[in-house]
């Protein structure tokens, strides 16, 4: 099973031992309308894979992901930890990510400030600001978390994927 790096609020994972036997043999379009970390999606076989989530910086990020080398992306969240000094005691330099990506929604600083933020948690307010805390002393990108984020980009690129960002009435 492939473990999607991110702790998604309703995610999935601990349930795909009892989701994934009760999927048809064969799928030829597996179509996961509220996408979320993707674990459903990620971890069924099928000959094609859309993911749709009406959250649309996270599809931004999954579409970074899935255009950039995977190299370049582990590069950049390294890099932003390191100029800011991002740790598990640092509210500064998340407050001043958080800042930063409200005004530029830079896709791979979304997965950064994740990594840093309560519970590794997703929220956005009325103005569509990132507003989730600072997970103090519990929340940072680990190997654990590398390796999570190493393993679903390698998938996302390996399957035929595609995100999309719509209203679940706008879907067809």
């Amino acid at each position: 099973m492939i473990k999607s790096p991110l702790n998604y609020i309703g995610g999935k994972s601990k349930l795909l031992n009892q989701l994934l036997p009760i999927f048809p043999k064969k799928i030829e379009r597996f179509i996961d309308l509220f996408a979320g970390g993707c674990n459903v999606g990620i971890n069924t076989k099928a000959q094609e894979y859309i993911f749709n989530d009406n959250l649309t910086p996270l599809i931004n990020m999954y579409e970074s992901f899935l255009s950039n080398d995977i190299e370049k992306t582990i590069k950049h969240i390294k890099n932003r930890i390191n100029e800011l000094k991002l740790s598990k005691q640092n509210l500064q330099g998340y407050n001043e990510l958080r800042l930063q990506y409200n005004k530029t929604k830079e896709p791979l600083d979304l997965f950064v400030l994740v990594a840093f933020s309560f519970n590794h948690q997703i929220r956005y307010n009325n103005k569509h600001h990132f507003n989730v805390p600072f997970g103090k002393g519990r929340s940072s990108f680990n190997v654990m978390m590398e390796k999570n984020l190493i393993q679903f980009i390698k998938q996302i690129k390996n399957i035929n994927a595609t995100f999309y960002s719509l209203d679940l009435h706008s879907f067809n």
